[in-house]
Protein backbone atom coordinates (compact mmCIF):
# COMPACT_ATOMS: atom_id res chain seq x y z
CA UNK A 1 0.00 0.00 0.00
CA UNK A 2 1.03 3.73 -0.40
CA UNK A 3 2.57 5.28 2.25
CA UNK A 4 -0.30 7.72 2.50
CA UNK A 5 -2.95 4.41 3.32
CA UNK A 6 -0.42 3.20 5.48
CA UNK A 7 -0.41 6.40 7.67
CA UNK A 8 -3.77 6.54 7.05
CA UNK A 9 -4.51 3.16 8.38
CA UNK A 10 -2.33 3.62 11.50
CA UNK A 11 -3.90 6.86 13.01
CA UNK A 12 -7.50 4.63 12.62
CA UNK A 13 -6.09 1.88 14.67
CA UNK A 14 -4.80 3.92 17.47
CA UNK A 15 -8.04 5.99 17.67
CA UNK A 16 -9.89 2.57 17.90
CA UNK A 17 -7.40 1.89 20.91
CA UNK A 18 -7.34 4.84 22.50
CA UNK A 19 -10.25 6.74 23.78
CA UNK A 20 -9.92 10.93 24.11
CA UNK A 21 -9.20 12.31 27.41
CA UNK A 22 -9.71 16.24 28.47
CA UNK A 23 -5.82 16.48 30.16
CA UNK A 24 -3.75 19.25 29.39
CA UNK A 25 -1.35 17.46 26.45
CA UNK A 26 2.38 19.20 25.23
CA UNK A 27 2.55 19.98 21.77
CA UNK A 28 5.39 18.03 20.38
CA UNK A 29 5.19 20.14 16.64
CA UNK A 30 6.02 23.40 18.17
CA UNK A 31 9.77 23.36 16.77
CA UNK A 32 9.04 22.51 13.99
CA UNK A 33 11.05 23.87 10.74
CA UNK A 34 9.51 27.09 8.91
CA UNK A 35 6.92 27.36 11.93
CA UNK A 36 4.66 24.49 10.80
CA UNK A 37 2.23 22.82 12.81
CA UNK A 38 0.24 20.05 12.44
CA UNK A 39 -2.80 20.84 9.84
CA UNK A 40 -0.57 23.79 8.94
CA UNK A 41 -1.23 24.59 5.21
CA UNK A 42 1.60 24.63 2.27
CA UNK A 43 0.94 26.27 -0.63
CA UNK A 44 3.48 25.84 -3.99
CA UNK A 45 3.88 27.29 -7.27
CA UNK A 46 3.39 25.79 -10.30
CA UNK A 47 6.69 26.84 -12.08
CA UNK A 48 9.66 24.72 -10.66
CA UNK A 49 6.90 21.67 -12.02
CA UNK A 50 6.38 23.47 -15.05
CA UNK A 51 9.73 24.40 -16.29
CA UNK A 52 10.42 20.60 -15.30
CA UNK A 53 7.64 19.97 -17.80
CA UNK A 54 6.82 16.28 -18.81
CA UNK A 55 10.68 15.15 -18.03
CA UNK A 56 10.05 15.10 -14.52
CA UNK A 57 8.10 12.33 -12.81
CA UNK A 58 7.46 14.82 -9.48
CA UNK A 59 3.43 16.06 -9.41
CA UNK A 60 2.87 19.59 -8.63
CA UNK A 61 1.46 18.57 -4.91
CA UNK A 62 -1.97 20.38 -5.22
CA UNK A 63 -2.57 24.37 -4.53
CA UNK A 64 -2.86 23.66 -0.95
CA UNK A 65 -1.34 20.94 1.37
CA UNK A 66 -2.05 19.87 4.90
CA UNK A 67 0.66 18.72 7.12
CA UNK A 68 -0.54 15.55 8.62
CA UNK A 69 2.30 13.57 9.86
CA UNK A 70 6.44 14.37 10.16
CA UNK A 71 9.32 12.70 11.27
CA UNK A 72 13.04 13.88 12.09
CA UNK A 73 15.68 11.22 11.14
CA UNK A 74 19.54 11.57 10.66
CA UNK A 75 19.96 10.68 6.64
CA UNK A 76 23.55 10.30 5.89
CA UNK A 77 24.26 12.46 9.02
CA UNK A 78 22.34 15.42 7.72
CA UNK A 79 19.74 16.47 10.37
CA UNK A 80 16.27 16.19 8.26
CA UNK A 81 12.70 16.65 8.39
CA UNK A 82 9.90 14.58 5.89
CA UNK A 83 7.09 16.50 6.66
CA UNK A 84 4.21 14.35 5.17
CA UNK A 85 1.13 16.11 3.13
CA UNK A 86 -2.05 15.63 2.12
CA UNK A 87 -3.50 17.77 -0.98
CA UNK A 88 -6.36 19.79 1.03
CA UNK A 89 -8.84 19.28 -2.35
CA UNK A 90 -8.23 15.22 -3.03
CA UNK A 91 -6.99 13.53 0.70
CA UNK A 92 -6.04 10.67 -1.66
CA UNK A 93 -2.88 12.46 -3.15
CA UNK A 94 0.23 13.40 -0.94
CA UNK A 95 3.38 14.31 -1.50
CA UNK A 96 6.52 14.29 1.28
CA UNK A 97 8.61 17.65 2.08
CA UNK A 98 12.04 17.02 2.64
CA UNK A 99 13.99 19.39 4.59
CA UNK A 100 17.82 19.43 5.50
CA UNK A 101 18.87 21.34 7.92
CA UNK A 102 22.24 23.73 8.47
CA UNK A 103 24.34 22.08 11.35
CA UNK A 104 25.32 25.56 12.38
CA UNK A 105 22.52 27.56 12.12
CA UNK A 106 19.96 25.23 12.10
CA UNK A 107 17.70 26.80 9.54
CA UNK A 108 16.85 25.06 6.50
CA UNK A 109 19.70 24.78 4.14
CA UNK A 110 17.79 22.77 1.32
CA UNK A 111 13.85 21.61 0.02
CA UNK A 112 13.11 19.04 -1.66
CA UNK A 113 9.16 17.96 -3.01
CA UNK A 114 8.82 14.24 -3.05
CA UNK A 115 6.57 11.72 -4.49
CA UNK A 116 6.24 8.11 -3.81
CA UNK A 117 7.14 6.28 -7.21
CA UNK A 118 6.61 2.90 -6.56
CA UNK A 119 6.06 0.67 -4.13
CA UNK A 120 6.92 -3.20 -4.06
CA UNK A 121 6.36 -5.92 -1.37
CA UNK A 122 9.26 -7.38 -0.93
CA UNK A 123 8.03 -11.13 -1.76
CA UNK A 124 6.88 -9.31 -5.22
CA UNK A 125 9.78 -7.91 -6.57
CA UNK A 126 9.30 -8.00 -10.52
CA UNK A 127 12.94 -8.34 -11.38
CA UNK A 128 13.99 -11.50 -12.96
CA UNK A 129 16.94 -11.37 -10.87
CA UNK A 130 15.80 -12.66 -8.01
CA UNK A 131 14.30 -16.47 -8.29
CA UNK A 132 10.88 -17.39 -7.03
CA UNK A 133 11.93 -19.55 -4.78
CA UNK A 134 13.85 -17.77 -2.90
CA UNK A 135 13.04 -16.38 0.67
CA UNK A 136 12.13 -12.83 2.24
CA UNK A 137 15.85 -12.86 2.91
CA UNK A 138 17.08 -13.30 -0.03
CA UNK A 139 15.26 -11.09 -1.47
CA UNK A 140 16.16 -8.32 1.20
CA UNK A 141 20.06 -9.25 0.01
CA UNK A 142 18.96 -8.50 -3.40
CA UNK A 143 18.57 -4.90 -2.48
CA UNK A 144 20.99 -4.16 0.41
CA UNK A 145 23.28 -7.25 0.28
CA UNK A 146 26.70 -6.90 1.49
CA UNK A 147 28.95 -5.50 -1.94
CA UNK A 148 26.26 -7.11 -4.07
CA UNK A 149 22.46 -5.20 -3.26
CA UNK A 150 21.85 -2.96 -6.15
CA UNK A 151 21.09 0.04 -3.89
CA UNK A 152 24.75 0.28 -2.76
CA UNK A 153 25.77 0.36 -6.59
CA UNK A 154 26.99 3.48 -8.74
CA UNK A 155 24.22 4.10 -11.13
CA UNK A 156 20.31 2.57 -10.18
CA UNK A 157 18.13 1.48 -12.84
CA UNK A 158 14.27 2.20 -12.66
CA UNK A 159 11.48 -0.52 -13.57
CA UNK A 160 10.86 2.44 -16.76
CA UNK A 161 14.79 1.88 -18.02
CA UNK A 162 15.93 5.56 -16.41
CA UNK A 163 19.22 5.43 -15.06
CA UNK A 164 20.03 7.69 -11.88
CA UNK A 165 23.87 8.13 -10.40
CA UNK A 166 24.28 7.87 -6.46
CA UNK A 167 24.85 10.96 -4.41
CA UNK A 168 26.71 9.99 -1.82
CA UNK A 169 30.80 9.75 -2.83
CA UNK A 170 29.72 9.77 -6.17
CA UNK A 171 33.73 9.92 -7.17
CA UNK A 172 34.17 6.08 -6.30
CA UNK A 173 33.05 3.82 -8.59
CA UNK A 174 32.30 1.04 -6.18
CA UNK A 175 29.58 -0.29 -3.85
CA UNK A 176 28.90 1.16 -0.60
CA UNK A 177 26.88 0.38 2.29
CA UNK A 178 23.21 2.33 2.22
CA UNK A 179 22.41 4.64 5.12
CA UNK A 180 20.63 3.02 8.21
CA UNK A 181 17.99 4.88 10.48
CA UNK A 182 14.66 4.36 12.01
CA UNK A 183 11.95 6.59 11.76
CA UNK A 184 9.52 7.53 14.08
CA UNK A 185 6.42 9.41 12.19
CA UNK A 186 4.32 11.30 14.42
CA UNK A 187 0.82 11.45 13.29
CA UNK A 188 -0.75 13.86 15.50
CA UNK A 189 0.09 17.00 17.49
CA UNK A 190 0.89 15.65 21.04
CA UNK A 191 2.86 12.54 19.87
CA UNK A 192 -0.07 10.39 20.76
CA UNK A 193 -0.32 8.57 17.39
CA UNK A 194 3.12 7.13 16.11
CA UNK A 195 4.45 4.31 13.99
CA UNK A 196 7.76 2.89 13.11
CA UNK A 197 9.63 2.59 10.11
CA UNK A 198 13.15 0.85 10.46
CA UNK A 199 14.64 2.32 6.95
CA UNK A 200 17.36 -0.87 6.68
CA UNK A 201 18.81 0.41 3.45
CA UNK A 202 18.41 3.74 1.88
CA UNK A 203 20.49 5.34 -1.00
CA UNK A 204 20.04 8.74 -2.74
CA UNK A 205 20.61 8.91 -6.88
CA UNK A 206 20.06 11.76 -9.22
CA UNK A 207 19.70 12.95 -12.72
CA UNK A 208 19.74 15.73 -14.64
CA UNK A 209 16.90 16.45 -17.40
CA UNK A 210 16.47 19.55 -19.51
CA UNK A 211 13.77 21.80 -18.29
CA UNK A 212 11.75 24.38 -20.80
CA UNK A 213 14.79 26.87 -22.04
CA UNK A 214 17.03 24.51 -21.66
CA UNK A 215 18.15 24.67 -18.35
CA UNK A 216 19.12 21.40 -16.08
CA UNK A 217 17.30 20.31 -13.75
CA UNK A 218 18.26 17.54 -11.05
CA UNK A 219 16.04 14.96 -10.05
CA UNK A 220 16.21 12.82 -7.42
CA UNK A 221 15.51 9.15 -6.49
CA UNK A 222 15.37 7.90 -2.63
CA UNK A 223 14.73 4.04 -2.87
CA UNK A 224 14.88 2.08 0.34
CA UNK A 225 14.23 -0.89 1.90
CA UNK A 226 11.62 -0.43 4.65
CA UNK A 227 10.63 -2.80 7.59
CA UNK A 228 7.95 -2.75 9.83
CA UNK A 229 5.47 -4.78 12.00
CA UNK A 230 3.27 -5.93 8.63
CA UNK A 231 6.69 -6.83 7.16
CA UNK A 232 9.43 -5.18 4.26
CA UNK A 233 8.58 -3.46 1.44
CA UNK A 234 10.91 -1.53 -1.16
CA UNK A 235 9.66 2.25 -1.40
CA UNK A 236 11.22 4.45 -4.33
CA UNK A 237 10.91 8.25 -3.88
CA UNK A 238 11.13 10.56 -6.92
CA UNK A 239 11.94 14.66 -5.85
CA UNK A 240 13.16 17.77 -6.81
CA UNK A 241 14.57 20.97 -5.17
CA UNK A 242 12.03 23.76 -4.82
CA UNK A 243 13.38 26.90 -3.45
CA UNK A 244 11.88 29.17 -0.36
CA UNK A 245 10.47 31.64 -3.18
CA UNK A 246 8.20 28.82 -4.66
CA UNK A 247 6.75 28.11 -1.16
CA UNK A 248 4.22 29.92 1.05
CA UNK A 249 3.14 29.24 4.66
CA UNK A 250 -0.16 31.13 5.62
CA UNK A 251 -0.21 29.11 9.49
CA UNK A 252 3.20 29.72 9.79
CA UNK A 253 3.72 31.51 13.74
Amino acid sequence: MSMKQYLRLKVQATKDRFARNDEEKTRIDADLPLNLRMGSRVQFSETPFLLAGEQTHVQHPGDETLLTAFSQVALAGMDTYRLYLDDREDPDRSAMLMLIMDDQSKDVAERFIFNEQYEIPIYHVSLDDVPEHEDETSAVDFWIGKEQGILGMPVFHTPDELTYDRQWEPERDVWLEPTKHAERINLDAFGETTTEVDHLGTMLFARSIEALGGIDTIEYLLPTVERDADGFRVRIWVGIPVAATDMALPDAV
